[in-house]
């Protein structure tokens, strides 16, 4: 059993979803749904497409209200809180979908990311107060250092639209991490990787990890689920059906039938 199963109950969880339910119409998407995520942990979050992944994003981040149940991050509900709010108090996500500022250079794109902090505000921008050039100026140093960090610096100057697409998906990555977020949820950031380059994600996720952060994360790949994971939830149909380390939940029966279509020793 992961060390977050044995020695951590929901007290000590940094985001938790308390059974939690989601409705569309007539169609639910997520079905009482319990998810604990503890600090420093890498939580891969996996099941068949239409499974209720993204929509565990979409309610934790305030684009959908949840129709039952809880979220609670820190000990503070979240319900009811607008995007940016949620974002101020320590949650950041990227996209399935690329969602760049394609007229904006890479560093821009991270600046715009870390001026969620900001004091100043516009009056002090538009004037020139010290405070104001202070910030901009550690925030454009702060958005070096994450590119520098997440290992796309040599990038830092070319538009968004023009990078190439692996550099593009980890530069939504660096734009998470520039809002100086505890808590950051990565959706699908391998799709489209070749071999090479989900071998330099599952790096770069590990390095955010040991950096202080806490990464749930939603994937289809399963050897980087099962190379980088601490503890994998599996949700079918809007159920969860599983939550285990990773060699317990790929064994798990329900999760073969469900998911994985075989076990990983019958190729």
């Amino acid at each position: 059993m992961s060390k977050h199963l044995q020695k951590e109950t929901r007290d000590d969880a940094v985001l938790s979803l308390q059974n939690v339910t989601m409705r569309f119409g007539g169609v639910t998407a997520l079905n009482a749904v319990n998810i604990d995520l503890y600090p420093g942990e890498i939580l891969a979050l996996i099941g068949p497409n239409g499974a209720g992944k993204t929509t565990v994003f979409n309610v934790v981040t305030g684009v959908y209200q949840a129709t039952e149940g809880d979220i609670v991050f820190n000990g503070e509900r979240l319900n009811g809180m607008k995007r940016y709010d949620i974002t101020k108090k320590g949650i950041a996500r990227t996209f399935q979908n690329i969602r760049l500022w394609g007229d904006m250079t890479a560093l821009e794109n991270v600046i715009t990311a870390t001026d969620i902090h900001k004091k100043s505000g516009v009056v002090g921008a538009l004037f020139g107060l010290p405070r104001a050039r202070r910030e901009e100026r550690e925030g454009r140093e702060k958005a070096h250092d994450i590119l520098k960090f997440i290992g796309i610096d040599e990038y830092s100057d070319r538009l968004a639209k023009n990078l190439p697409y692996g550099v593009q998906r980890r530069l939504e990555i660096a734009r998470a991490v520039g809002t100086d977020s505890k808590v950051i949820l990565l959706d699908e950031p391998a799709a489209g990787f070749n071999p090479a380059e989900k071998v330099e994600l599952a790096n770069t996720i590990k390095k955010i990890r040991d950096a202080g952060y806490t990464v749930l994360l939603i994937e289809h790949d399963m050897s980087l689920i099962m190379g980088i994971s601490d503890r994998v939830i599996v949700i079918d149909f809007g159920t969860k059906i599983a939550d285990d380390v990773p060699s317990v939940v790929q064994n798990d029966p329900r999760v073969i039938e469900a998911y994985l279509g075989a076990p990983a020793d019958a190729s």
